[in-house]
């Protein structure tokens, strides 16, 4: 989205997430006025708006997407030219122990939201982070795109699909600018510590400033397509101005294992890894101090694991002119760097 002097207000529900923050970093960057959706209580979460320096320019509103009533009133309030939908849950593993409570908050909420700017603001703009899990386990191996069928094995994945169905239906029959966009994996450094990935950046930054115990992981071999939460966050806001709204894949097409992931951001770290053994008999050691790294813990393993999902992001290239996400070792690399600078800093909590 070009910078201007004043392009407007948007409202940013989960600004204080990963893809929030990277977001609204970015559209405070363009001039645009940015209202965050907060919820009381959840003050920890504003490391990420403090880190990128922007807390002190986000205007933050108390908000809880199971209280209509509320979402209607502060959009009628402030009256946001777009709105972002990123916030819910989003741990797959979480829905199976609380699956009532993924599909209230993911789905009901979105419902809220959709009603909300239907009677309050129904020409504003709307993107939905939707997510790779509506897929489920595809057939083959084909990248999935807007075509492909949907099977969802979890419930964060049909949450996640009833939510998009909702988006589509506000849109056909209410006439809303409403956009699904459909998110595969991507990181950053601003990513939870409850993602192998920055599981993986922030233990080898320990391990590089403090030595200690190795990290424990689960299956090596599982493999997601990784993109960048950055590049991702960078396309929201074009995928508002296509007209008709449609939905997009944001993907990159390839995908990488965790054993991969775990060796470019032990190289980024400064340490030489080398694998032994297979299975849960694997170790990945440190060739030049010896110094462990990593081990096998059969209790990471996830009971229902989705497949390896790969996207097809093609549509999303031609319609917007996404020029495509950097690669993982980028990633990885400017994971594990930033990971080892909070470290030295003393800011281990976050």
């Amino acid at each position: 989205m070009a910078a201007s002097k004043n392009p407007g207000t948007v409202l940013i529900l989960g600004v204080t997430g990963q893809d929030g923050a990277l977001l609204a970093a970015q559209l405070l960057s363009a001039g645009w006025k940015v209202l965050g959706g907060f919820r009381r209580g959840h003050a920890s979460k504003l490391w990420r708006l403090e880190e990128l320096g922007v807390l002190e320019r986000i205007t933050l509103v108390n908000l809880n997407l199971h209280e209509p009533h509320q979402l209607v009133e502060l959009l009628a309030a402030h009256r946001p030219d777009a709105i972002y939908h990123l916030a819910g849950e989003s741990f797959v593993a979480d829905s199976f122990q609380q699956p009532r409570s993924i599909i209230e908050t993911n789905a009901l909420g979105t419902l809220n939201v959709l009603e909300a700017i239907r009677l309050s603001v129904p020409d504003a703009a709307l993107f939905f982070a939707s997510s790779a899990e509506i897929y489920g386990a595809p057939r083959d191996n084909t990248p999935l795109d807007e075509n492909s069928p949907y099977r969802p094995t979890n419930p964060y994945g049909l949450s996640k699909l009833t939510a998009q169905h909702l988006v589509a239906i506000y849109r056909e029959q209410h006439g809303l600018r409403a956009v699904n966009g459909i998110l595969f994996n991507h990181e950053s450094p601003y990513r939870a510590r409850n993602f192998v990935t920055r599981k993986i950046t922030y233990n080898l930054a320990r391990l590089h400033v403090d030595g200690g115990a190795p990290m424990q992981l689960g299956d090596l071999s599982s493999g997601r397509d990784w993109g960048s939460a950055i590049d991702y966050a960078a396309a929201m806001p074009m995928t508002l101005a296509t007209s008709p709204p449609q939905d997009y894949v944001f993907a990159t097409g390839r995908a990488t294992t965790v054993k991969a992931f775990l060796t470019m951001a032990a190289e980024a770290a400064g340490f030489d890894p080398h694998f032994d053994g297979e299975g849960i008999a694997t170790t990945c050691r440190d060739r030049k101090s010896g110094l462990m790294l990593a081990t096998v813990a059969p209790q990471y393993f996830r009971k229902f694991d989705t497949p390896p999902l790969i996207g097809n992001p093609a549509h999303l290239k031609l319609a917007v002119g996404f020029k495509g996400s950097r690669e993982i070792v980028a990633i990885a690399t400017e994971m594990v760097q930033a990971d080892i600078d909070r470290r030295k800093r003393g800011a281990v909590n976050v």
